[in-house]
């Protein structure tokens, strides 16, 4: 399903919706992929992780163009629109064998 995606959105959700929109925001910050993610931030559902991926990144654990791979909105119009603009602006340094995914610094 993630090859077939064009790009992934998080619902308001529970553990199982956390661990894949961690899934593939790691994905992308390894280069696995190019593809938009956002977070349908709903009546501000997520704006405790929001603050907990700032503080991450102000204390240096997360780079602020891994930051930038997410993408959130209050409403599925404006998440779609953003979604849609949204240039990739992110390199991981590393290089996927596609056949044994082995991941490789250039």
């Amino acid at each position: 399903m993630a090859q077939m995606a064009d790009a992934f959105i998080a619902l308001p959700g529970g553990y199982g919706t956390f661990e894949e929109l961690l899934d593939v925001l790691t994905w992308a910050q390894l280069g696995i992929h190019k593809k938009p993610v956002g977070l349908l931030n709903v009546d501000g559902f997520y704006d405790s992780l929001l603050s907990l991926f700032d503080k991450a990144t102000d204390q240096g654990f997360v780079t602020q163009a891994a930051h930038n791979l997410i993408i959130s909105a209050p409403s599925a119009k404006e998440l779609v629109g953003k979604l849609e603009t949204y240039v990739w602006n992110y390199e991981s340094g590393f290089v996927w064998d596609v056949k044994d995914q082995t991941p490789r610094n250039e």
